[in-house]
């Protein structure tokens, strides 16, 4: 961002004085009325990545005014992002994007979730995981509901914690065409994440979904749902094909290392995303990391979302 860019962002994230928890609703109303007034060069770059993507499956923005830092919470159990001027920036450009939605199951229903690491969770599967790569995934593979793309808005990075993505162009230009006929079959079944059964809830559509491809939609803008940990397939060929991609991307993958003032866009229809490991210090300055999501549409969850608000019930997942 230029520095005119900056100072009409921050006067435009400072007129959002609602409670994002609290009137949910009316914060996101109220931030998709200040998204009109982005910088046209900010508008033109939201809108081109949610028509066309893009060739990493991403979209930087730099720059952005960030206001006070908070120091690194311990766990995610502080909501601490939520308030910072980062994430009323987040929050415009998701609603530029397309809407924001939030998941029960996520941060207790939150529109924001804090991105930190966690002692207890270091080596695990999640979001607060940082001794450990997570793994290649698309966000909430096993969901009908599941976000079109994820937001980061990083207030404090760390220099060794890179963010991978793939896209579904990437692997149909690196896989044979057998493989690639095999990808596009509905061969995969996959699990849910144990982390979205809320106190037990059963969910609606069962524990295991599928079967479904790994590749879709059309040849020269293909779709990928993919997760390295839950999804197996159902015959040889389909598991020598999962392996495959999983070279392809060892090999091919894209990387950014956030650094305070950016927030990076992965679009979750296109492109899959994993994480590099990191060593935290638990000192308070660690990797600060600000969590949204955005759906093109808000409609279609209106069955599964929680009083006709934005955050969609766990047993929908």
């Amino acid at each position: 961002m230029t520095l005119a860019e900056q100072r009409q962002t921050a006067l435009l994230a400072r007129s959002l004085h609602l409670d994002p928890t609290g009137q949910p609703e009316l914060y996101c109303v109220a931030a998709r009325r200040a998204a009109q007034q982005l910088p046209e060069r900010v508008h033109h770059a939201l809108h081109s990545f949610g028509r066309w993507g893009s060739d990493t499956g991403t979209l930087l923005i730099e720059g952005i005014p960030l206001g006070r830092i908070p120091a690194t919470p311990e766990d995610n159990k502080q909501h601490v992002g939520e308030a910072t001027l980062l994430a009323r920036v987040q929050a415009m450009f998701g609603e530029s994007l397309g809407h924001l939605i939030a998941y029960e199951a996520e941060g207790s229903g939150r529109l924001f979730q804090d991105m930190v690491p966690a002692r207890a969770a270091a080596r695990t599967q999640t979001s607060l995981s940082s001794l450990t790569e997570l793994e290649l995934h698309t966000e909430q593979a096993f969901s009908a509901l599941k976000p079109d793309y994820i937001s980061l808005a990083c207030l404090r990075g760390d220099p060794d914690a890179r963010t991978y993505t793939l896209t579904a162009k990437q692997v149909s230009a690196h896989i044979s065409g057998a493989d690639l006929a095999v990808l596009r079959e509905r061969l995969w079944m996959t699990g849910v994440d144990e982390s979205f059964r809320v106190g037990g809830q059963q969910f609606d559509d069962g524990d295991v979904r599928g079967p479904m491809p790994i590749i879709s939609g059309a040849a020269g803008d293909p779709y990928i749902v993919f997760d390295q940990d839950l999804m197996a397939g159902r015959t040889p060929e389909a598991d020598a094909a999962f392996e495959r991609v999983l070279r392809i991307y060892r090999t091919h993958r894209n990387h950014h290392v956030l650094k305070p003032g950016d927030i990076l866009l992965v679009d979750n229809n296109r492109a899959v995303h994993g994480r590099s490991p990191f060593h935290p210090r638990f000192d308070g300055g660690d990797r600060f990391v600000v969590r949204s999501f955005v759906t093109n549409d808000l409609a279609k969850s209106r069955y599964a979302r929680l009083d006709n608000g934005r955050a969609v019930g766990s047993r929908y997942s």
